[in-house]
């Protein structure tokens, strides 16, 4: 009794290993539509060829196995073409085998064609929960008139009526076991794809929320001031401050859709050998009017080490963390950048003596929208940066403790002329390979 119950969990095992793989990977990747609608009915007729092979209890009489699920499932799930070509599968192949049992395998599958053909796509309409019942109805209903047929046409031996018996419980089982299986795993892509699909929805709205939002402030600033600006008894020195202050708004709304852009297309478009040394210095001093006015202290030291990348974005990177690292010194404190090289990559290291941050604002950390500046931070300038330092297939680590301050650590790959002669010529050989 043993060894039929591990057959049967045997046969079991092969109609369940395409129920739970073939949607999953055909899902993860990128597979043709053609061969999409075809994959899971070649692999229902391949688990009827395993199942017709290693049989339970074979006689020679006739072959107990569990061939009939996929048989069901194809054809209740992938509709009039898929019932008549397992049916000449599991004929065809069955008719290889000696023993009686050949007529009953035929006359069975027809039956089952023949079912399908009718209740296929009333199945598909009806709720889960009921084509579970169908489908577990329909197997024991198909292994009845198997056994049934296999008495009236070959009699089944006294020591088979036990496995004839055994064989009429495991079927609807098996079946229902299967068909659950099924529903789940389609139920659970389909929510997933819902998901992703409301999940897609809700960076939309809320990137034009925010670009609404962002953009509208300085524009309607610029607007006013330039209505201003016809105002006819104003002073020369009047409409220079209100030019100046129009196009200021500009730029602050041209900076806003550069922030946007970078963060939409991070990946490098002009990449050159970059001398890290160079552009921080240069980003330095960019900032260093901000570290004055925070009373900020600006300690640098660096290494001429070279990188490849883009130059506008790499130095859009570092001045972001640089302003937002001065921004968290209110009253003052020190900068600190430092440049070394860690496990062949160039480490360029960026502390501050500020307010630090929580743990949980550590995890959200470069999350869309998110900010830990209130009302005059958007969220999109540390969102760049993880974009920009990815592009250039480097890494970034932080570290940050309340009132101590936050380190951030940014690897990159270093430039090829900084590698020992022998690792570039290895590099050679393996390109020829």
């Amino acid at each position: 009794m043993l060894n039929i119950v591990k057959d049967f969990l045997l046969n079991l095992f092969f109609i369940l290993l395409p129920i739970f793989t073939i949607p999953i990977w055909i899902e993860q990747r990128k597979v043709p539509k053609h061969i999409k609608q075809h994959l899971l009915t070649i692999f229902y007729a391949f688990v009827i060829i395993l199942c017709i092979t290693i049989p339970v209890g074979a006689d020679k009489v006739s072959i107990f196995d569990l061939r009939q699920i996929p048989l069901w499932l194809g054809s209740l799930y992938r509709g009039i073409a898929t019932s008549a070509f397992l049916c000449l599968v599991t004929v065809g192949y069955r008719s290889l085998f000696e023993g009686a049992g050949f007529f009953v395998t035929a006359v069975t599958s027809v039956l089952v064609m023949g079912t399908s053909i009718v209740l296929s796509k009333k199945f598909l309409q009806l709720p889960s929960k009921h084509r579970i019942s169908l489908a577990t109805a329909l197997s024991a209903f198909s292994g009845i008139i198997t056994i049934g047929l296999a008495e009236l046409f070959h009699g089944i031996p006294s020591p088979s009526v036990l496995l004839s018996l055994t064989y009429l419980l495991v079927q609807p089982i098996c079946m229902f076991i299967a068909c659950s299986l099924k529903e789940m795993v389609y139920h659970n892509i389909a929510l997933r794809k819902r998901m992703i699909r409301a999940e897609k929805m809700e960076a939309v709205s809320h990137l034009a929320a925010s670009i609404s939002h962002e953009i509208r402030n300085p524009l309607t600033a610029a607007r006013g001031f330039m209505q201003l600006l016809e105002q006819h008894h104003l002073s020369p020195e009047k409409r220079r401050q209100y030019a100046r202050i129009a196009i200021e708004e500009l730029d602050r709304a041209e900076a806003i859709i550069t922030d946007y852009l970078t963060f939409a297309k991070p990946a490098p478009e002009t990449v050159e050998k970059l001398n890290v040394k160079t552009e921080i210095e240069r980003v330095i001093d960019f900032i260093r009017p901000l570290a004055n006015m925070n009373s900020v202290e600006v300690r640098a030291t660096l290494a001429p080490f070279s990188i490849i990348g883009e130059r506008e974005k790499f130095r859009q990177c570092l001045l972001n963390i640089m302003k937002n690292a001065i921004e968290a010194m209110p009253n003052g404190g020190v900068l600190q950048i430092y440049v070394s090289i860690e496990k062949r990559r160039v480490l360029i290291r960026i502390s501050d003596t500020g307010v630090g941050m929580t743990k949980e604002q550590m995890e959200r950390l470069g999350e869309p929208y998110f900010t830990t500046k209130e009302i005059k931070g958007t969220g999109l300038g540390m969102m760049v940066v993880y974009r920009i330092i990815e592009s250039m297939n480097g890494t970034i680590h932080i570290q940050s403790e309340i009132h101590k301050g936050t380190e951030v650590s940014i690897y990159l790959p270093l430039s090829s002329s900084h590698l020992p002669q022998e690792v570039r010529k290895a590099k050679k050989i393996f390109a020829v390979l």
